[in-house]
């Protein structure tokens, strides 16, 4: 198998805020669901078939949420918070 760059661009970035929402809830362990990107992104490479014939690949994220990191969290399962600084 070819190592190839993703096909995609990744949508974060190290200091966005995050909301982790859908499965990812799963996965923190408390109730707060706002973080903030600590690393990536980093692209997650699967194959699930004996043959490679299935292949998966996606933009994973360190974040910090509370005082817990939580690592290889996958990109579908953040939403951005955009937060307007110029509010007056």
């Amino acid at each position: 198998m070819d190592q190839q760059k993703p096909t995609t661009k990744p949508l974060f970035s190290i200091g966005d805020l995050v909301r982790v929402r859908g499965f990812g809830t799963l996965m923190i362990p408390d109730e707060i669901e706002i973080g903030i990107i600590s690393k990536g992104p980093y692209s997650f490479k699967a194959l699930e078939s004996y043959h490679e014939l299935v292949y998966f690949e996606w933009w994973c994220y360190d974040i910090i949420i509370g005082n817990s990191l939580l690592t290889m969290m996958p990109e579908n399962f953040l939403l951005r918070i955009d937060v307007n600084e110029n509010k007056n």
